[in-house]
C-alpha cells in the first residue's frame, strides 16, 4: 500500500477547524472585491512596511570545485539550511512553468492575492474534510518561507496576505519566482532549487530535463511523500500530475509529454556535504583554510565559490593505491599527498584509511617522525657548505660528546651494517646514520634545520644533533615533507601562495582562486617562487636522491623514469615514509597508526619500512598519476660539472708527493681544494739505482720515490739517446721527498723528451 493511499485510509472524520476555514474565507471575499481591496493596502498601513521588516538575506552554501576547466563541484558547506543561491537567468523556463503549474496556476495572472484560489481552496478543504490547501499564492509562500514563521495564525495570514499585495508592486515575476525557488525545501536536506538539483541529479539546475523539472516542481508540497528514494510510486504519479498540468496549460507538447512521463527517477541521492564528497580529507583542509582566512559565517553562509587544484583523476589514483596495499582488517592507516613542485598545487590527498571512522587528518595534522626521509635536508645543508657526494666518511659504530656535560650520543646503522670507507652518496644510498651523524656534526643543526625550515617545513623542532636521523621532537606532517621536497625538485625555489589561508605564512596551494556569490573574483592565489638552494646545489642533491631510489634496497622506488626520492623508518617501525618526486610531481607517503605510536615490525608477516608498503604505494600512484607525461630529467644548470682533483685520502687536501695513498674526487666548482696536504711531511729515504735504466723507467722509479726528476743531457752516440748515463744524487745517498733529481741521458738535446707524468 503506498504512503497517498495509507494516508487515506487513516484520514480523520472531522472538518479543518472553523477558524482556519472561516479566515480562508474572509481574505477571499476581501481580496475579491475591488473597492475593498484598495481598504486592503490601507489596513496595511497600521502595519510596518516590507521595507521596514528585517531583510531576509537567506543564506547561500559555499561550492567547491575541483581544478577542471569544466570544474566538477566537489561539496557544499552550510550551517544550518543547505541551500545555494542561483541566479534566475540560470534557471530553466521549464521549472518555473512546473512550480506555476502545480502551485499556483494563476501566478501570472494575480497580483500577490488570488481570490479564486481561496475560494476554491475552501471548497476542497470542505469537500475533503480536511485542510488540504492553503489557497495562498507562490508571492505568499515567499512571503511567509522569507518573513514569517510557519505558525497558523489569522494575524500571520493576514500580514502574509499584505506583504504579497506590497510585494508584486516592487518585484518583477520573474524575480519573485526565482527568489521563491530559492528559498524552499525539496527535500533530502536541499534548501533552494540549485542544492536540489545537486542533491537528486548531480547536475546544476540550469541543466535539468524537462521530467526532472516536475520531478522537484512535485516534492516541496511533501518532501516525505514524495520522495523518489523511498515513496518512489507517489513520487511519479505526482510528477506525472505536474506535466499533465504542464499539457493542460500548454506549457509543453503531447510528445514531451509522453517522453518525460516515462522518465525513469533517480535511484539514489547524491550527497555533497564533506563527509560524503570526493577527496574528504582534502575538503576538510579546505574548509578549515576558509574558515582561517574568512571566518566561519562567510565560510559557511556567504555562497563562496570555492576553485581547488584537485585533480580528480590523481585523487582516484591516490585512493586507488592506498586500498590496494592496505586492504586488510587491522592494517594501519595511511596518508598520501601528491604537489606540483613548479606550481605549488595540491593535485591529491588522502589523510587516512576512512574519514567515516577517522576525521583526523594525518595529511594535514599528523606530525610524525620522519626517520631518514630528513636526510635530504642535511645532505642539501652540507653541500650548501662544499662538501661533495663524493667525500669520504667511514662507516662504522660512532660515538660523539655532546657539550662538557659528559653526554655521550652512540649512533649506528639500522641492523647493525656498516660499509668501511664510502662516499657521501654512497651512503646516502644505503642511508648510513654513522655517516649522517658525523656530517651534521661537521656542518651544524642549526643550519640544517634553518635550510628544513626554508624548504616548507612550517613545524617548529629543536634543532638537536639527532635531528640528523629524524629525531624531530615535534615531528612534520606529509604535506610539509611533500612542499619541501618540491623545492629540491624546482631546482632549488620553494614555491608557495601569494595568500595565507594558514594564519602562519602562506604555504602550498590548495585554493587559487576565490568568487562571490555572483561569480566576482575576490582573491586569486598565486605561485611564488622563493629562492633557497642555490640551483648547482639542488641539481646535485637530486642525483644523489636519483641513485637512492635507482640502487636502494627497495624495488618500489625504481619508477622507469628519472625520479628521486628518500625513504624513513623510525627506530620502533611506528613510522614508515616514502617521499619522491620526479620534475613534474613530487608525492609523500606515510605509514602508521594515527594518534599513538605503534610497532609495525610485523604486519601480516611484513616488516614494515619505508620501502615496503610506502614505497608500493608511491610507485602505484605515480606509474598511474603520470602515465600520460613524457619523461623528463631534472634541469641541469650551466656550471654544475664537478670538478676532479687528486687529493690526500687522510687530509682531503691536494696530494703531496709523499701522501701514502691518495684517490680522484670529484668537487664542486670552487670548492676543490686549493691547499696542499699538510698532514704528511717528507721522509728521508736512500737514492735509489737509476744509472743504466731507459728514461721512462728511470723517471717512473723516482717518482715512485716522491722525487721530482729533471732531465739532462750527456751526449754519448754509442748509446742508445734515452738511457741514463749518470743520476745526482748519487745511488745509496741520503735525500728527503721532494728532492730534485737530474738524470742524464746519452742523447743530445731535443733526442728524447721526458715521459708524461
Amino acid at each position: 500500500m503506498s504512503y497517498k493511499s495509507r494516508q487515506r485510509k487513516t484520514r480523520r472524520k472531522r472538518f479543518p477547524s472553523l477558524r482556519t476555514m472561516a479566515a480562508l474565507l474572509f481574505l477571499a471575499i476581501l481580496a475579491a472585491s475591488p473597492v475593498i481591496s484598495r481598504g486592503l493596502t490601507s489596513a496595511g498601513n497600521n502595519l510596518p512596511s516590507l521595507d521596514e521588516e528585517e531583510e531576509y538575506v537567506a543564506a547561500n552554501d559555499t561550492l567547491i570545485f575541483d581544478s577542471s576547466p569544466s570544474p566538477n563541484l566537489l561539496a557544499v558547506l552550510h550551517a544550518g539550511e543547505n541551500r545555494i543561491i542561483v541566479p534566475p537567468e540560470q534557471i530553466p523556463e521549464k521549472m518555473k512553468q512546473a512550480i506555476v503549474a502545480i502551485e499556483d496556476d494563476r501566478f501570472y495572472q494575480h497580483r500577490g492575492i488570488d481570490p479564486l484560489g481561496m475560494l476554491r481552496a475552501v471548497a476542497v478543504n470542505f469537500s475533503e474534510g480536511r485542510l488540504v490547501e492553503g489557497g495562498s499564492t507562490i508571492t505568499q509562500q515567499y512571503i511567509k518561507n522569507a518573513y514569517f514563521s510557519s505558525e497558523p495564525s489569522f494575524n500571520r495570514k493576514f500580514r502574509e496576505t499584505i506583504y504579497a499585495y506590497e510585494l508584486e508592486q516592487k518585484w518583477s515575476k520573474d524575480r519573485i519566482i526565482s527568489e521563491y525557488l530559492n528559498t524552499i525545501y525539496f527535500g533530502n536536506g536541499a534548501y533552494g532549487l540549485q542544492t536540489a538539483a545537486f542533491t537528486y541529479f548531480n547536475k546544476p539546475a540550469s541543466s535539468l530535463t524537462i521530467a526532472e523539472c516536475a520531478l522537484l516542481a512535485a516534492i516541496p508540497k511533501s518532501p516525505l511523500e514524495f520522495s523518489p528514494f523511498t515513496n518512489p510510486e507517489d513520487a511519479r504519479d505526482r510528477r506525472n500530475l505536474v506535466l499533465s498540468k504542464m499539457l493542460k496549460q500548454g506549457m509543453i507538447s503531447r510528445e514531451e509529454f509522453d517522453m518525460e512521463s516515462a522518465a525513469p527517477l533517480p535511484p539514489q541521492p547524491h550527497p555533497v556535504g564533506p563527509e560524503s564528497a570526493t577527496a574528504p580529507y582534502f575538503i576538510e583542509y579546505v574548509k578549515e583554510q576558509l574558515i582561517t582566512r574568512y571566518g566561519t559565517r562567510t565560510t559557511l553562509e556567504g555562497g563562496l565559490r570555492v576553485f581547488t587544484t584537485l585533480d580528480l583523476e590523481k585523487q582516484a589514483a591516490a585512493e586507488r593505491a592506498v586500498s590496494l596495499v592496505l586492504d586488510q582488517p587491522g592494517d594501519p592507516s595511511a596518508a598520501l599527498v601528491s604537489l606540483e613542485p613548479d606550481t605549488g598545487y595540491v593535485r591529491a590527498m588522502v589523510g587516512g584509511r576512512s574519514f567515516a571512522d577517522q576525521k583526523f587528518n594525518v595529511a594535514t595534522e599528523g606530525h610524525r617522525q620522519p626517520g631518514s626521509a630528513f636526510k635530504p635536508f642535511v645532505l642539501a645543508a652540507a653541500m650548501n657548505e662544499g662538501i661533495s657526494p663524493g667525500t669520504m666518511f667511514m662507516s662504522e659504530p660512532k660515538r660523539f660528546n655532546l657539550g662538557g656535560d659528559g653526554t655521550v650520543w652512540k649512533v649506528s646503522n639500522f641492523d647493525y651494517l656498516y660499509l668501511g670507507r664510502i662516499s657521501l652518496e654512497r651512503a646516502t644510498v644505503f642511508s648510513d646514520n654513522s655517516v649522517y651523524a658525523e656530517l651534521i656534526m661537521r656542518i651544524g643543526p642549526g643550519d640544517v634545520a634553518a635550510l628544513a625550515h626554508a624548504s616548507g617545513v612550517n613545524t617548529e623542532f629543536s634543532a638537536g644533533p639527532a635531528i640528523a636521523l629524524g629525531g624531530l621532537d615535534n615531528g612534520m606532517t606529509p604535506l610539509e615533507l611533500a612542499s619541501a621536497y618540491g623545492t629540491f625538485a624546482n631546482g632549488g625555489n620553494r614555491v608557495s601562495g601569494s595568500i595565507d589561508f594558514n594564519g602562519n605564512g602562506p604555504g602550498p596551494i590548495s585554493i587559487f582562486r576565490v568568487e562571490d556569490a555572483a561569480g566576482q573574483v575576490i582573491e586569486r592565489n598565486e605561485p611564488r617562487a622563493t629562492p633557497v638552494l642555490d640551483p648547482v646545489v639542488a641539481y646535485h642533491v637530486n642525483n644523489v636522491l636519483k641513485q637512492a631510489a635507482m640502487n636502494g634496497a627497495s624495488q618500489y622506488t625504481k619508477l622507469g623514469r628519472p625520479s628521486a626520492g628518500k625513504s624513513g623508518t623510525t627506530e620502533d617501525h611506528a613510522d614508515a615514509w616514502y617521499s619522491g618526486y620526479t620534475p613534474e610531481l613530487v608525492t609523500a607517503v606515510w605509514i602508521g597508526y594515527p594518534g599513538q605510536r605503534t610497532s609495525m615490525a610485523d604486519i601480516r608477516g611484513v616488516r614494515v619500512t619505508g620501502g615496503s608498503w610506502p614505497a608500493q604505494i608511491w610507485n602505484i600512484y605515480m606509474t598511474e598519476a603520470l602515465a600520460d607525461t613524457p619523461p623528463s630529467d631534472f634541469h641541469k644548470p650551466p656550471g654544475s660539472d664537478l670538478v676532479r682533483a687528486q687529493v690526500c685520502t687522510h687530509s682531503d687536501q691536494v696530494v703531496q708527493p709523499w701522501c701514502p695513498t691518495s684517490e680522484s674526487r670529484l668537487f664542486f666548482p670552487g670548492r676543490e681544494p686549493r691547499e696542499k696536504c699538510t698532514l704528511h711531511q717528507p721522509r728521508e729515504i736512500a737514492m735509489p739505482q737509476l744509472t743504466g735504466m731507459p728514461l721512462a723507467e728511470a723517471w717512473k722509479t723516482a717518482k715512485a720515490a716522491a722525487l721530482e726528476p729533471r732531465l739532462s743531457f750527456l751526449s754519448d752516440p754509442s748509446q742508445a739517446a734515452d738511457l741514463v748515463l749518470d743520476q745526482n744524487p748519487k745511488p745509496g745517498e741520503k735525500v728527503r721527498q721532494g728532492t730534485t733529481v737530474t738524470i742524464a741521458v746519452a742523447g743530445t738535446p731535443g733526442s728524447v723528451r721526458p715521459p708524461a707524468d
